[in-house]
């Protein structure tokens, strides 16, 4: 009979520990489909973590759409813009121990569910890390005021710093460079007249840049504003909210996606004359509240009229429509899954996962979709292999190959590492998940308008 207590083991598993002839098989839970790393496109990077690699993408020569005369003398040389955008390469792992001697009288092949877990939280974490990146980016540049301010205020206090840090101005910064008297960045204030330059910013949490904080500006406000004030970056990328409005408050609970609003997205990527993907078609992640939405949609239903029998009504899904892919995607942004929330303002709730708020001061719960044109962000990622000297290693190291409820996890580039036990019994056997890798958003400030991102256009509604 197996021994009733197990030295050294953790609470949990000693409470799976069976004396009973109980089935001792572990069974898959509920697992999202990890679908954000597949919008990046990938590329190995030769560089050591920490590093910040500058990209450069050049602008475009205007148009000439005069002849030349006889006065025009020689051609005048034409100056290129150029910018940059930047990569940086960050470590994520995970770990767990095993005990071989009690999981053998234990439990069924829990050294094999420790793997499982692993990948599957190896796979879910990097899908994470590039949906934050994608939204972060192009959610950055809008935000609102956590308190009222007075006419002479040359500082503001705003619910995030997301998209007010930096600035790129072409032909005369190439990178992008933290804002100050000599780069400064234009915004504008709802109930201020003209605009104003922010000169500085200052988070309330040095461990959240993006987060809440205070923005410096060149001159006073000239007028007092109210808290919950909408603030507007010149450079910020285009949010198609349901209802329209220019912060998250004016979204209500009826403020709900419609065809159009997908429709519109796409228009807004064709003018930028950002490419379709290589299937042809924009991508658009949408949580599964957004498609029951959009099938209340009146002119959806119009367009379905007499089609009961059809793919769409048959699936509940809409696939392929407008000249967009959709993607169901459970792992669209919200409140319950963007990490953790500060309160700014009396039920509005920030969320660090993607530097924007998620609860707006109305407690109307934020529903974000994202349509994405080619190459709106990529993977720069770094062979963890490389990490072993010629010292060698105490185990071995591999690849994940992990399945949960038939979908294939996407752990590419994740290395696992099985450490040889070293403790004193011999038995404990380390297992560890390892990738080096970044998803930089490439900006487009040197060609089209004065967006900085122009790849993908967000759409805010309202969720059940």
């Amino acid at each position: 009979m197996p021994a009733a207590f197990i030295p050294g083991m953790p609470p949990v598993v000693t409470a799976l520990h069976q004396e009973g002839l109980l089935e001792r098989a572990f069974h898959e839970s509920l697992y999202p489909q990890l679908l954000f790393r597949a919008e990046a496109m990938r590329e190995e990077a030769e560089a050591n973590i920490g590093t910040s690699i500058f990209m450069t993408r050049r602008g475009l020569l205007p148009a000439i759409t005069r002849p030349v005369r006889a006065s025009d003398g020689e051609a005048i040389p034409q100056t290129l813009n150029y910018e940059q955008w930047v990569a940086t390469l960050e470590r994520y792992w995970g770990a767990i121990d095993t005990s071989i001697t009690e999981a053998r009288h234990a439990l069924a092949d829990t050294l094999g569910s420790n793997l499982q877990a692993l990948g599957e939280q190896a796979g879910q974490s990097v899908n994470l890390i590039a949906r934050n990146a994608l939204y972060s980016a192009y959610s950055g540049g809008h935000t609102t005021l956590i308190d009222a301010a007075l006419s002479a205020d040359v500082t503001i206090h705003v619910s995030s710093l997301n998209g007010f840090r930096f600035v790129v101005t072409p032909g005369t910064n190439v990178a992008p460079a933290a804002v100050s008297s000599a780069i400064p960045l234009v915004i504008s204030i709802a109930g201020v007249t003209g605009t104003r330059n922010v000169i500085a910013a200052a988070p309330d949490d040095s461990s959240d840049p993006d987060g809440p904080g205070v923005l410096t500006l060149s001159a006073s406000l000239g007028a007092g504003i109210a808290a919950r004030s909408a603030v507007l970056s010149s450079a910020r990328p285009r949010i198609l909210r349901a209802g329209g409005g220019t912060s998250v408050d004016a979204i209500g609970s009826s403020d709900i996606v419609t065809l159009q609003d997908f429709i519109n997205a796409t228009i807004v990527l064709r003018n930028n004359r950002v490419a379709p993907h290589p299937d042809g078609t924009y991508h658009c992640h949408v949580p599964n509240d957004a498609h029951g939405q959009v099938f209340a949609d009146p002119a959806f239903q119009r367009l379905n009229t007499a089609l009961p029998d059809g793919e769409r009504y048959q699936t509940a899904f809409l696939g392929k429509l407008a000249g967009i892919t959709f993607y169901a995607n459970t792992e669209c942004p919200n409140v319950l899954n963007s990490g953790n929330t500060k309160a700014t303002g009396a039920n509005a709730l920030y969320s660090a996962g993607i530097h924007a708020e998620t609860v707006n001061e109305g407690g109307t719960s934020i529903g974000r979709a994202v349509v994405t044109g080619r190459n709106a962000m990529y993977e720069r990622w770094f062979d963890a292999k490389k990490y072993v000297s010629e010292a060698g290693m105490n185990g071995q190291q591999g690849d994940f190959a992990v399945t949960n409820n038939g979908i294939s996890i996407d752990t590419e580039g994740v290395r696992l590492v099985l450490r040889a036990p070293v403790d004193r019994a011999m038995d404990l056997v380390g297992a560890l998940w390892d990738i080096t890798t970044c998803f930089p958003v490439p900006s487009d400030v040197a060609a089209g308008g004065p967006e900085f991102y122009k790849r993908a256009v967000e759409l805010e509604f309202a969720l059940g």
